[in-house]
């Protein structure tokens, strides 16, 4: 079956396996306030694990559920607003996969009352998943010849959830030129597409 949602494509096992596992036993208050706590993180709000697991805690689920079901709503609410799908048609296709009418119904308000704001984000950070937010480089202590670059990256998606992190690197110091070098041209690629 195709969903509009979907970009006209068959719906994700995963998504089937976690409206059917997850959201399907969450109250439809719940399930609404843990979708307005989704779209609010899409939009760059800092959401702290524990009132993820408080709003799950009344159905006793773990943090591991609790993700899942975030990962999944994000999943539901960045397509719908990405293929610009009608809060109506939304909720006939999240009938069909079998989420309740109470349910579909509270969602799709979520996803009237944030869509434009969503499309509007969504659009500014196209391709920005990964996102290299800042480049440290400082001599290694433990190798003499070489250099540790500590790289900071903003929405690196980890268990569903985007996350700053920082990921470090150790190279030889003749090849920094080569690197700088790389990244320029990679940056005159990217600045000729947009």
């Amino acid at each position: 079956m195709k969903f509009r949602f979907c970009g006209d494509g068959d719906c994700p096992d995963w998504i089937l396996a976690e409206i059917h596992s997850t959201l399907s036993v969450l109250s439809s208050v719940k399930l609404r306030v843990l979708a307005q706590m989704v779209a609010k993180s899409v939009l760059g709000e800092d959401i702290p694990e524990e009132k993820l697991l408080d709003t799950m805690s009344a159905n006793k689920m773990d943090l591991k559920s609790a993700r899942s079901a975030f990962a999944c709503l994000r999943f539901l609410l960045t397509s719908a607003v990405r293929h610009n799908t009608p809060p109506a048609i939304f909720e006939a296709e999240l009938q069909q996969l079998g989420l309740p009418k109470e349910h579909s119904a509270g969602l799709c308000r979520t996803l009237g009352e944030f869509s434009e704001r969503l499309q509007d984000f969504l659009n500014s950070q196209s391709l920005s998943v990964n996102e290299l937010e800042d480049v440290h480089c400082v001599p290694s202590e433990t190798l003499p010849d070489c250099v540790n670059l500590r790289l900071g990256i903003k929405n690196e998606i980890i268990n569903g959830l985007p996350q700053k992190t920082e990921h470090s690197v150790t190279i030889h110091k003749s090849q920094l030129p080569i690197l700088i070098k790389e990244l320029k041209s990679a940056r005159d690629v990217v600045e000729k597409l947009t």
